[in-house]
């Protein structure tokens, strides 16, 4: 019987290393004696930055050639690119993504810097790829979300015709998400301060207002938050590439005398993913209860693993794209709620990057008690591997039990 978790935080006592997005900086930063060492720190990863100074500049751009066009122009090319009822209705689609890039207003300094540091330190502490995905996603979901409330609304007279085709663009869906994802994925200490101030700075205006704009900046924050957990608890979930048939081939197996020190070690291979020194397809930690602890009864197995979706993941990611392929037919809810219920049931029955039976032939291969590390990665990885493992106390057993065998 395998008992699965997650890649997540426990009590301290049980789990001295966590996984957090950008902890190399952290640790970079934290090593650094006095502030001006700290600032150089900060100059250096930020020259890395590109997708983010690149999205600002398109921005600013764009804003600049709307202050040139004139009143009229830029309030045709705003309800050319809004969001709403009427261009939704009329399945004018792209406004889903052209939207983030339109301001209704003149920009300035507060406008634009704002979004330069938070879209900057979220491309610092979690690449290029997530960034993307996190600001444009929840934007887009949170538009069908408001989408959907304003249909709703105008079917039940709830609101004017006149909102059907209100302006809504900008980039504020965006940004409220990227900064609850960032206060969601910093230690425990920011969070507990951070967390409760984003909800505040839109839960406030929408029960004071209730506008469909604070109903989106709350909607956006909420999928933030989602997207900040998943960041931390599932590193590796929701990656385009996919193993390949010979997975098992390319599974290396390490084994720990605790949990402990293969919780410390899976920290490791996801740092040194991170900083792009291996392929990672795939990462598990695998242990079973010692002798006696069962008090006679068989020793359980039990799983951490950082890729496979379980139900209710499934049902959150399934929702989020339903709503957007309802949105492009004209029925949110029911894309949501087929989403929701499609995905959690391909999730529960599907096993992605290494099997069950991989890992339960690889632990039952340690004495009970034991722990082991099974990576996925590419056999030319695995020396790296090896001498980064081994001072956490990993000893290498070669390619994994189950190779050659495809995986569920």
């Amino acid at each position: 019987m395998v008992h699965r978790r997650r890649l997540r935080e426990d009590r301290p006592a049980l789990v001295p290393a966590r996984y957090l997005p950008g902890g190399d900086l952290a640790a970079e930063l934290a090593g650094s004696p006095g502030a001006v060492a700290r600032a150089r720190v900060v100059l250096a990863a930020a020259a890395r930055l590109r997708l983010a100074p690149l999205y600002v500049l398109v921005v600013v751009a764009i804003g600049l050639v709307l202050d040139l066009a004139g009143p009229r122009a830029r309030a045709r090319i705003v309800a050319a690119n809004s969001t709403n009822v009427a261009n939704l209705e009329r399945h004018r689609v792209w406004t889903l993504l052209t939207s983030a890039f339109v301001f209704d207003g003149r920009i300035g300094p507060l406008t634009v810097l704002p979004l330069l540091l938070l879209t900057g330190a979220a491309e610092l502490l979690w690449g290029r790829r997530r960034l993307a995905e996190v600001f444009l996603l929840t934007h887009v979901i949170a538009s069908c979300l408001v989408y959907e409330v304003l249909q709703a609304g105008l079917r039940r007279a709830w609101f004017g015709r006149a909102v059907a085709s209100a302006a809504d663009v900008g980039t504020s869906y965006g940004l409220h998400a990227v900064a609850a994802a960032l206060a969601c994925s910093l230690p425990v200490r920011a969070r507990r301060v951070l967390v409760p101030a984003v909800l505040a700075l839109v839960v406030v205006p929408f029960a004071d207002a209730r506008t469909f704009t604070s109903l989106g900046h709350l909607l956006s924050t909420l999928l933030g938050l989602l997207a900040g957990w998943q960041l931390r608890h599932r590193p590796l979930a929701g990656r385009l590439r996919r193993p390949g048939a010979r997975r098992c081939d390319r599974s290396a197996v390490y084994a720990f005398d605790t949990a402990d020190r293969a919780r410390e070690a899976l920290v490791t291979v996801l740092r040194l993913r991170e900083r792009r020194l291996i392929r990672l397809d795939d990462a598990v930690v695998a242990w079973s209860d010692a002798p006696g602890d069962r008090a006679g009864r068989p020793y359980r197995l039990h799983e951490l693993e950082t890729r496979d979706l379980g139900a209710l993941d499934g049902a959150l990611a399934g929702a989020a794209w339903g709503v957007v392929v309802g949105t492009l037919a004209g029925r949110p809810t029911l894309g949501l709620a087929a989403g929701a219920i499609v995905a959690a049931t391909v999730a529960g029955v599907h096993d992605a990057g290494l099997s069950d039976a991989s890992i339960e032939r690889a632990i039952r291969a340690v004495p009970p008690g034991r722990a082991v590390l099974v990576v996925l990665t590419r056999p030319a990885d695995r020396p790296r591997l090896t001498a980064a493992l081994g001072p956490a106390g990993g000893v290498a057993l070669g390619p994994g039990p189950a190779s050659g065998a495809p995986a569920g």
